[in-house]
């Protein structure tokens, strides 16, 4: 059935009008503005009560208390009711590892003497931008991230953006940082490797040859009178790696990868970093005597469902990796390992929030968090004088929230990169309460109309749902009530595509009329309320 319904709403919401996050709009001139009577978060532990963040053409000119708007600045205030949440400046948060497939040309062929899996010398280039992976992270918080290319054992180049509107052009910090790597790169049919005995043997085969090719070649250059040695396209790349100038970045699948992974690049000179895998805890006295900086996914896994007596045959393993993995970041941060956090592994990027909630309740310090998230992840990247704090001199990259950030559902109002403004969500407080059962009506264009069903549950100001379509209950992943209006969120992955489908409802009294939007197009929605919070069916 679930199937079903993904390829119905797929084909149903493609023939909509075009797609659109129609409630992210932007500011394009940067100009000079002052967000005045704010509380800032300038870095972790560092917090301004009441003050002033003034931006001057993409860039932060003072912070402060006592800092006074200047005659050409653009004054932001921000209204809020009696008892609501202070509106809090947090500086932009940095991804670490962006992920994403590069489409390789069809006429592109493999240098000779190399194998296709084996890539050091790949460049991200403006034509590879993944603009929606870049909207999704900017609203849900990030600034400015590291991307990568995720296929092959040996990956290539990574480089810094920031991640605002447009393209590469308009954000690159950084054109090259990184090489990256993964055991988990197989070749097709039975070509090698298929397994992993075999990448481990090619990625050692390719190390041992660029050592050996930048040891040969700087014989010959002091010795020109020998034989010159053979030259290996791409190899040079691996160069600056191997003698610790840019790190080695290995993304580890499991426990067994990180003990392969440490024990393949021993050498001190390698400055390693490994993308986690979140079983960490289960070898923390290994990771201790070898503090590698970890650069950690907040996947954790879901309760295992046992409402069928079928579904209950539950290893006693996967329980208690359920039970323990949010543990996992204040384990390893106690053993003093470098610690980093990313939004890769999860469906959308926001839903870092909740995990970290569940991660800070288990002993995560919140101040480590948001350094894991700004200044740790900028000292890494060499971005320490320009991102994750709030200072004159600093890009102009910040994150407005109502009330605090590690909650489980923040409410982030607004995002700046690079001093443009971009307005997620102007909240209003609430002015009605609409929890109870409502009977929609989803308009799908060509495809005519489709019955739905919505349940709001709890109090206007933290209120979660379900969305019903065609006997598919998909939970909400975010609802928010400003005014008289219900914005609600769904992850789109749910029926088969990528990013959030986006629903807007102006409620007057038990009717309800507005829109949609996600990755499949636009869509109509009406419906009224067939029953109270306590009549849920």
């Amino acid at each position: 059935m679930r199937a079903i319904v993904a390829n119905f709403l797929a084909i149903s919401l493609a023939i909509a009008l075009t797609p659109a996050l129609a409630s992210d709009l932007r500011q394009p001139v940067p100009g000079v503005h002052a967000l005045v009577d704010v509380r800032i978060v300038t870095a972790p532990g560092q917090v301004i009560e009441s003050g002033t963040v003034v931006i001057r053409d993409g860039v932060i000119e003072a912070v402060g208390a006592n800092v006074q708007p200047p005659a050409d600045a653009r004054v932001h205030e921000f209204e809020r009711a009696e008892g609501q949440d202070p509106i809090t400046v947090f500086p932009g948060l940095i991804e670490p590892y962006l992920l994403f497939e590069i489409e390789r040309d069809l006429d592109e062929e493999t240098p000779a003497g190399r194998h296709e899996l084996i890539n050091p010398d790949r460049r991200i280039h403006a034509r590879d931008w993944p603009e929606d992976k870049v909207t999704q992270l900017r609203r849900a918080g990030f600034t400015t991230a590291l991307l990568a290319a995720d296929q092959g054992i040996l990956r290539g180049h990574g480089l810094i953006a920031n991640l605002g509107e447009g393209n590469l052009n308009r954000n690159l910090i950084k054109p090259s940082f990184g090489q990256f790597a993964s055991l988990s790169g197989r070749a097709q049919g039975r070509q090698f490797p298929n397994s992993l005995m075999g990448a481990v043997a090619l990625f050692r085969q390719t190390l041992d040859d660029a050592r050996w090719q930048a040891a040969a070649r700087t014989a010959w250059e002091n010795n020109p009178a020998q034989p010159r040695p053979e030259w290996l396209e791409g190899l040079d790349d691996l160069a600056p790696a191997l003698t610790g100038q840019t790190p080695l970045v290995f993304e580890s699948q499991d426990l067994l990868d990180t003990l392969r992974i440490l024990e393949l690049i021993s050498d001190d000179q390698v400055d390693l970093t490994l993308i986690g895998h979140g079983e960490e805890y289960k070898r923390l006295g290994a990771l201790e005597a070898r503090p590698v900086r970890h650069i950690l996914p907040l996947a954790f896994p879901d309760a295992p469902d046992v409402k069928d007596e079928d579904d209950r045959n539950v290893s006693l393993e996967a329980l208690r990796h359920w039970h323990r993995a949010p543990d996992n970041p204040a384990r390893l941060a106690e053993a003093g390992v470098p610690l980093l956090l990313t939004s890769h592994g999860l469906s959308q990027p926001g839903q870092i929030f909740e995990q970290l909630a569940k991660a800070i309740e288990r002993g995560l310090d919140s101040d480590q968090a948001l350094a894991a998230l700004t200044t740790e992840p900028a000292a890494w990247l060499g971005l320490s004088d320009r991102a994750g704090r709030i200072r004159p001199g600093f890009m102009a990259n910040l994150v407005i929230v109502e009330g605090e950030l590690f909650t489980e559902g923040p409410s982030i109002s607004e995002v700046w990169v690079d001093g443009e403004r971009h307005v997620l969500a102007a909240l209003q407080p609430p002015a009605i309460d609409p929890a109870g059962t409502w009977a929609l009506t989803l308009g799908l264009g060509g495809m005519g109309d489709v019955d739905a069903s919505l349940v709001l549950r709890g109090p206007p100001t933290n209120m979660e749902g379900t969305l019903t379509v065609m006997g598919n209950d998909t939970p909400l992943s975010e609802v928010r009530v400003s005014g008289e209006r219900v914005i609600a969120s769904i992850d789109a992955s749910r029926f088969g595509g990528s990013g959030s489908i986006s629903i807007r409802l102006d409620i007057d009294g038990d009717r309800a009329r507005g829109n949609g939007s996600g990755p499949f197009g636009e869509f109509t929605v009406r419906g009224r309320r067939t029953g109270g919070p306590d009549e849920e069916l």
